[in-house]
């Protein structure tokens, strides 16, 4: 009587589902999920990017006579509550750190992926032409782009 309800159960749950392995549309599911995750990562960072930016843009058009931040913690609290998180697990950690960089990082005006330290935290580098945000992270997003090109405002 035992065999006729083990293989009841066996029948009823798969195989695969009784010995530890995971049925086709389990495994489609888990990969789905996952994508979506990193989709919504990647959006959340993008969005974090663009609040970054505006805080900045808002810095230069309301302190017009003092300099560009050395840091972006002094935007912290009056154009914006607190550095974002940046969560990407494909560039590292999930962190808040900023890497300030010299402005020999650019060239033409753009990031020198080869010059970057790829720490996965936010990049930040100035001139007294050009202020640049980015992602510290050679990895390209789900898009195709290196981290480091993407832009929060488009």
């Amino acid at each position: 009587m035992k065999n006729i309800f083990l293989a009841a159960a066996i029948l009823s749950s798969g195989c695969a589902g009784m010995f530890g392995g995971k049925d086709e549309a389990t495994v489609d599911f888990e990969k789905e999920t996952s994508a979506n995750e990193a989709r919504v990562k990647e959006d959340r960072v993008r969005s974090a990017l663009a609040q970054l930016e505006t805080s900045l843009s808002d810095y230069t058009k309301t302190e017009k006579k003092k300099p560009i931040p050395a840091k972006l913690e002094l935007l912290v609290p009056k154009y914006i509550a607190a550095i974002p998180t940046l969560d990407l697990p494909v560039c590292g950690h999930e962190s808040n750190k900023v890497e300030v960089y010299s402005p020999e990082i650019l060239r033409d005006g753009a990031i020198d992926g080869s010059r970057l330290r790829a720490t996965g935290h936010w990049g930040y580098v100035f001139t007294s032409e050009r202020i640049v945000i980015f992602v510290d992270c050679l990895k390209p997003s789900l898009r195709g782009v290196p981290w480091y090109q993407e832009r929060g405002v488009y």
